[in-house]
Parts: structure tokens; sequence; C-alpha cells
């Protein structure tokens, strides 16, 4: 774990500004807030960033935030920024990434594609299983746009430290606080409150339900687009008794299922060569009719990748999903003849 810094030097941020920035008192490090930027920023560069990034401010406020930098007693970049130790809980404000992690060295990213040219390049790890070659990790960076510097973060961990606090706060009230057990009081009573718990619970389940039913009849307007008008998903999910938690237990990825992690992997490969054929790829006319969803013309742009390089991820992620769905499902009949592909 990076050493904490440590000073007298108050760091507090003005109230006037607390609405933009704020600070990790731990990592001593400067976080901005303007329109969901959650990222940090260096002292120094902190009216250069609210310009860049066009955060609503006034002079007076900009005057504050330059009279401030100049008394925050720590500099830094995304070089020498402290990193938390691997496996602790999330650093509030910033946004946990899913991610992946090297199964051979520290390296991590948030793209795949980065990951795979790494094994390549650093391990000469070709045509390797993702799950072969790292891991699936959840990740957090003070900064990024290509300044990332990843460590990896515990989600349960949270949890653990919330109730650490709260018993840590019981313990400060005393233990007069807590209710002293009357020997005398009878069972009976015990049980006759624990049936009321149980009934106020089915009850809430039988209104949360009506609640569910009545939400997907009356959508509203704002929500009511084309598509769902055209596919009518709020009347089907009205008339559906379908458990969804259910089915999201069969999405989750292979856990000691060789078979379900050879198809998995085998739509990866898929996917790889697909996009390898795409690069490969140059001609506009060939692409314009891979874009085209009638054989009798082509469509006016070419088949492209989405903008977002993080898409093609999320795609794949929702296609792996859908097929452990499928594996885990199906009659078993249906899976017994394997064929050469």
């Amino acid at each position: 774990m990076a050493e904490h810094l440590e000073t007298d030097t108050p760091i507090d941020v003005p109230a006037a500004l607390a609405h933009l920035i704020t600070v990790n008192t731990e990592y001593k490090v400067l976080l901005c807030l303007g329109r969901g930027c959650c990222k940090a920023i260096r002292p120094k560069g902190i009216l250069d960033h609210m310009r860049k990034r066009g955060h609503p401010t006034t002079t007076a406020s900009r005057k504050q935030m330059q009279a401030y930098a100049q008394i925050f007693p720590h500099d830094y970049d995304h070089a020498n920024v402290p990193l938390p130790a691997n496996g602790l809980a999330p650093q509030p404000v910033l946004p946990i990434i899913e991610g992946f992690q090297c199964r051979q060295c520290t390296f991590r990213s948030a793209s795949r594609k980065l990951m795979k040219v790494h094994g390549n390049k650093e391990h000469t790890a070709k045509r390797v299983a993702d799950d072969m070659l790292f891991q699936r990790v959840q990740l957090q960076t003070w900064f990024r746009e290509g300044k990332e510097q990843y460590w990896v973060v515990d989600e349960s961990q949270q949890a653990q430290q919330a109730h650490q606090a709260r018993s840590a706060a019981i313990q400060d009230v005393g233990e007069a606080s807590e209710p002293v057990p009357d020997p005398d009081s009878d069972r009976e009573d015990n049980c006759d409150g624990a049936d009321e718990i149980i009934q106020e619970i089915e009850q809430w389940k039988v209104h949360m339900q009506e609640r569910r039913l009545r939400a997907l009849q009356n959508v509203p307007a704002v929500e009511m687009d084309a598509w769902l008008r055209y596919t009518n998903w709020n009347v089907v999910l009205n008339r559906s008794k379908h458990d969804m938690m259910q089915t999201y237990q069969f999405t989750h990825e292979p856990n000691d299922e060789p078979e379900l992690s050879r198809v998995v992997r085998a739509w990866n490969r898929i996917l790889e060569r697909c996009l390898d054929t795409l690069a490969a790829t140059d001609q506009k006319d060939v692409l314009k009719w891979w874009k085209s969803p009638k054989n009798e013309a082509a469509d006016q742009h070419p088949f492209e990748l989405p903008q977002n390089t993080k898409s093609i991820d999320k795609y794949s992620a929702v296609w792996e999903r859908f097929i452990c769905y499928i594996m885990r499902t199906a009659p078993i009949d249906h899976w017994e003849d394997e064929t050469g592909t």
C-alpha cells in the first residue's frame, strides 16, 4: 500500500466549492465532482480543468479555487499519485470499473482487447482462452483518458466496513442502551411477535407485487417510446409470472463446468475471428452490403464498430450470459451429440 501523506495543514474544501470538488482525506487526492467527472485532478490545474470540461463556475468560485489550490499541501500527477492496496473497499466518489487482471503479472485494464495484446506481446500467449490469460476484476483509478493506474477493489469489503462502523457506534453508546431481557417474559409472546412480523412481510410482498403490476400497466409517457410500443414488453411482463431472479441464476459465468467453459471459449474465438475479418476488410462496398438489412440494395453507410470501444465487450458479455442460460436450461438430450465445430 502506498504510504499515506501526513500533514497538519487543513485541506477541507470550502463550503461554497463542495458541489464541485472534494478531497479523499486518506490519500490526500483532490477529486472533481462537476457534471459527474468523479476523477482526480491536480490542484495546480484545477482552473484549467474546470474551463476545459465546461463545469459551471462563477468569478467568485474561481477565485476561491485558486486560493484553495495555493494552500493545498500536496502536488501529484497520474505517475506518482498514491494508490490504495489491492482488495480493499472501493474509494468513495470514484466509479467502479469492470475490468481484467493478467494472471501472470500485475497488468490491469478495462479493455479486453488490450489484455489480449498484452498477453500476446509480453507473455507470447497466442490463441489462449480468456480465462487462462486474465481474470475479471473490479477496478478503480484516480485518473482516466489514457492516464489510468488501476487497482483492484472488493465491494464486499465495503459492506463489512459499514457493519464494523455500526458495531463500533453501538459500543460507543454503551451496553446499557441494549434492551435487557426479562427472564419472566412468556415465550408465547415472542412467538406471537414473530408471527406478526412474518405476516407483515407477506403483506408487504403482496403489496409490492401489486405495485409492480400497476407500474407495468401504466407506463409513463416519457418511458413509452416507439420501441416499447412496438414490442409491447410492458403488456408481456404484466401477464408473466416468470421469476426473473431465478433466470438470473442461470446466467452467471461457468464455474467448474468444463463443457460450458468450452462453449464460452468457442464463442470468444468466433468473435475474435469476426473482428479480425472486419479489420482485414477494406472494401467499402462489401462493408455497405454487410450493413444492409435487404438483399436488393446496399446500405448507404459501411458496417463499422461502435464508437465506444467498450461496447463490443458489453455486447459479448450479454451473449455469453445468454449462452450460459441456454446451456443450463435446455434438455440435456439436445447437447449429447457433439459436432466438429
